[in-house]
């Protein structure tokens, strides 16, 4: 019964989300970060529809190319992220935040991550604590640039960025949490731990995407 109001809380949400996208007009500032919320309104209604099909879970080879698109669309966004948050930089400059940014959560991944066999799904979990490194990162960076550029924590590409590295900051604490083997009531807490903090990230993104940027028109 709880997984069934999860899903669909996350499904409306997403939906009223996509509706505040379109009616504001934000998608075409924000392309990677509408077709990642369409992406994960398909794949929310694909999955449940497939098992209710099949009855069993998609099979490993699909799971695979989900995740490994889920991946793809999530670096496209935060590359979206920092291009519109440092515009102001300009030339080559504008692209050395994010090299830098880059190359510190790649020395991140290897020296927390353990050695393992490599195939597709360690890269993904790979790719996936990259990711979230990455998000806080620039989630830390962008706080500091705000005042420099002329930003406001209230404009739309901080809300997004932001909501990105509070959650992101919520899957790192909950990883690190687990190595040091918890009981698994603790991994059920962090579950649904993390499950809140995106539904409620989800809801702020709504609510910012709504309102114009400060200094804009409505």
């Amino acid at each position: 019964m709880i997984n069934h109001l999860i899903w669909a809380a996350g499904l409306l949400e997403h939906l009223v989300l996509l509706g505040v996208i379109f009616k504001r007009k934000r998608a075409a500032r924000f392309p990677w970060f509408t077709l990642l919320i369409i992406f994960y309104v398909v794949r929310s209604v694909g999955l449940v529809a497939a098992l209710r099909l099949s009855g069993h879970p998609a099979p490993l080879f699909p799971s695979m190319i989900i995740d490994l698109t889920d991946v793809l669309l999530q670096c496209a966004v935060l590359a979206e992220l920092s291009w519109n948050s440092l515009q102001p930089l300009g030339g080559i400059r504008r692209f050395t935040v994010p090299l830098l940014l880059l190359a510190s959560g790649i020395l991140i991944v290897l020296r927390l991550a353990p050695s393992v066999h490599w195939s597709l799904r360690t890269i993904l979990v790979l790719m996936h604590f990259l990711l979230s490194v990455l998000m806080v990162e620039w989630a830390i960076v962008l706080a500091f640039l705000l005042r420099p550029f002329r930003l406001s924590w209230r404009s739309h590409v901080a809300a997004i960025s932001f909501g990105f590295g509070v959650y992101s900051a919520a899957l790192l604490a909950g990883g690190g949490y687990f190595t040091t083997g918890r009981e698994m009531r603790d991994y059920v807490f962090f579950s649904f731990f993390r499950i809140v903090v995106y539904l409620l990230i989800v809801i702020f993104w709504s609510v910012s995407l709504w309102f114009s940027e400060p200094g804009s028109r409505a």
